[in-house]
């Protein structure tokens, strides 16, 4: 059966990026195509230079950002919150606590290699509940191990992310390609390896844009049936 590849890049310090994955899960969901998408999450920081601590107040950051006042920034927060709402996520945007996402990015790319695609796009869920929903900082490794315990990671596996520099190369390969991509936002989603969506979509037109894009691609979506051998 021919599967279609969904490729993203995604930074965990980027609400959109838990929103629009939640969103487009919903929609692979509903159209059924659980087993005829593989989805692989790539690395990008929206600050390389970000520190391990905590940066502080997420009101105080936005507003530095985009140079609003506080009262300003705390009205766009809250757009963000109901948007994540309405995906199904208690988010709570005002109280992340940001720092560097670097050695999340590493976690992943071990659960990549070493889980199951569907485990480790579950585990990807996690982090990001983490992050928006728990106010667990991207660098507090101890809490990170935690979660990746919990999904099957061996102790040794993760202690090697914690002890060394493992699978940054990885993670600056796939900043590089998005790079040569010229992808400077995130969720940036590039479906059969050449249809690309940035942004993070409602689950209404997610399901539009998989519908077209199956269509061009001539990928039949198999739905369970009975034959003269049986039923599946």
């Amino acid at each position: 059966m021919n599967k279609l590849s969904i490729n993203y890049w995604s930074d965990y310090a980027c609400p959109f990026c838990y929103i629009g994955k939640t969103n487009l899960e919903a929609a692979i969901r509903e159209l059924g195509l659980e087993d005829q998408v593989e989805m692989q999450m790539l690395s990008f920081e929206l600050d390389p230079n970000a520190p391990k601590t905590y940066m502080g107040d997420t009101t105080n950051l936005v507003a530095k950002k985009y140079g609003v006042s506080r009262e300003k920034a705390s009205t766009e927060i809250k757009k963000i919150e109901d948007m994540g709402r309405e995906a199904g996520i208690v988010l709570d945007y005002a109280n992340a606590r940001y720092t560097s996402t670097f050695d999340a990015h590493r976690l992943t790319k071990l659960a990549q290699e070493k889980l199951p695609l569907n485990k480790a796009n579950q585990f990807i869920a996690r982090i990001f509940k983490a992050m928006f929903e728990e106010h667990t900082m991207m660098s507090d490794l101890e809490t990170l191990k935690h979660i990746a315990l919990e999904y099957g990671l061996s102790e040794k596996d993760v202690d090697s992310i914690i002890q060394t520099d493992a699978y940054a190369k990885d993670v600056r390969l796939e900043e590089n390609l998005a790079t040569q991509y010229n992808v400077t936002a995130v969720p940036y989603f590039v479906f059969a390896n050449k249809y690309a969506v940035p942004g993070a979509l409602p689950k209404a037109q997610m399901k539009d844009v998989l519908k077209q894009i199956l269509a061009e691609e001539n990928i039949i979506v198999e739905g369970a049936s009975c034959g003269i051998d049986g039923c599946q």
